[in-house]
């Protein structure tokens, strides 16, 4: 599982274009103002698994699953962090396959920060 690191975004822009996703999953810092971005290149559909680590009456919260179709680039978020952060503020993300599959992390930070 390789750990992302999120990019500010800013009004000079910034380049949304994300690296490899790795085979085991990967994870990001969790502030609650991330924005995950999946741009699928393969020629099939893929699945990507948002690990839930918040739990209601000692039940989990069960985990979103967000399709990807193929050829399509899908920004998801925000993350609240009470239900998605782990341990270590960490959010933890799985796919159902990462040929052609890339990612990044953009960071929405508020005006006058």
């Amino acid at each position: 599982m390789a750990t992302l690191v999120a990019v500010d975004i800013s009004r000079a822009g910034v380049v949304a274009d994300g690296a490899a996703a790795a085979g085991g999953g990967d994870a990001f810092l969790n502030t609650g103002a991330e924005i995950l971005v999946i741009k699928n290149g393969s020629v099939s559909s893929i699945n990507v698994t948002l690990v839930t680590q918040a739990t209601v009456d000692g039940n989990a919260v069960a985990d979103p699953v967000v399709a990807v179709a193929a050829g399509v680039t899908k920004a998801i978020g925000p993350f609240p962090r009470y239900i998605f952060g782990d341990a270590n503020g960490l959010v933890q993300v799985t796919y159902s396959a990462v040929t052609s599959l890339t990612v990044k992390v953009l960071r929405l930070t508020p005006a006058g920060s």
